[in-house]
């Protein structure tokens, strides 16, 4: 489609433009181009020639090499593609894999935080223990003889 465009423009392009430009002095001695004749009182008239240089063998070579090109960047677009959803792919494992952590890491806390309070309460009552076992065999005097 660009390429039918772009042929259309050169196309209309040329036909538009005269075959010859004239290029004259005026009196102030500014020169001055155009397709249409010059005033009366213009001096040093020249008629100057264009030649139609369109290269048809130069433009479908570059329309082929056009061609070419837009293959490669619809393939680099692809990988580009594919490697940007493997990013994706890889970030959202990494991402789950440290919530996973994250949560095995709270679970351990919360583990050992038991198993510490329970160790605490174990201590606290052997001391309860302890305390009224010492209270119950207090020495008591005796007036055994």
């Amino acid at each position: 489609m660009k390429l039918l465009a772009l042929a259309v423009l050169l196309l209309s392009c040329t036909s538009g433009f005269p075959d010859t430009i004239q290029k004259w002095t005026d009196d102030a001695g500014q020169i001055h181009y155009g397709d249409s004749p010059p005033e009366a009182n213009t001096q040093n008239i020249e008629q100057l020639l264009i030649e139609n240089s369109f290269d048809q063998e130069a433009y479908e070579q570059a329309l082929i090499r056009q061609s070419i090109l837009e293959a490669e960047i619809k393939r680099i677009e692809t990988r580009e593609k594919s490697d940007h959803k493997n990013a994706e792919k890889l970030l959202d494992d990494y991402f789950k894999d440290l919530e996973k952590n994250a949560g095995d890491i709270k679970r351990k806390k919360a583990k050992k935080r038991k198993s510490r309070q329970a160790e605490r309460n174990r201590s606290s009552i052997k001391l309860k223990r302890t305390k009224k076992a010492t209270k119950n065999t207090e020495v008591q005097p005796s007036f055994h003889r």
